[in-house]
């Protein structure tokens, strides 16, 4: 009686637990992306739609004729994010992030500049127009300085995003089953 109740205390358990098994974000990568001085952006981040957060930045913009390059791994706090528009800085741990760059990117579903996009957690390839720019102040609310956007001979690139696996619900319901078969078993003989 007491492997029966149990048995149902384990169900109930992993049924309310099914739903949190979800993806956790989508991971997006920049391609063909050439700003206006022929330098590159290269790289991806995760975005997950749920919590409009974004993690595991790690983008690189190469030298050019404006600017030097940088490297970005943190949100922009004095800008968003958005899941259409976001700003990345070199790092979150900078108090004072006057004079650094900041890289911004742009969806759109076209070149139609006007079609915004959202990035959503079912992932898809998206237009991305990229300005790169510096901080005016300690937060990185206003920018200064000339800007390095989006190379009229390539004007747009692209934004590539692919689902997070995630485990399958019935995979873990088959995973608990054979285990309080083992179990069951186990006492049994």
């Amino acid at each position: 009686m007491t492997e029966r109740i149990i048995l149902a205390r384990l169900l109930l358990l992993l049924t309310v637990m099914a739903p949190i098994a979800e993806a956790d974000g989508v991971t997006w990568t920049l391609e063909n992306l050439t700003l206006s001085d022929g330098a590159t952006a290269t790289g991806s981040f995760v975005y997950d739609a749920s919590t409009n957060t974004f993690s595991s930045i790690d983008i690189v913009t190469s030298a050019g004729a404006l600017f030097g390059g940088g490297t970005y791994q943190a949100v922009d706090p004095g800008f968003g994010p958005f899941p259409f528009d976001v700003a990345f800085v070199p790092s979150a741990s900078l108090s004072d992030l006057t004079n650094t760059p900041v890289l911004e990117l742009e969806f759109f579903t076209s070149t139609d500049e006007s079609a915004f996009r959202s990035l959503t957690n079912a992932g898809s390839t998206l237009i991305t127009v990229t300005n790169e720019l510096n901080c005016a102040n300690s937060n990185c609310s206003t920018v200064t300085g000339e800007i390095r956007g989006p190379s009229p001979d390539a004007p747009t690139g692209l934004v590539v995003g692919v689902p997070v696996p995630e485990p399958s619900t019935l995979l873990l319901l088959g995973s608990a089953l054979l285990g309080l078969m083992f179990m069951t078993r186990r006492t049994v003989v």
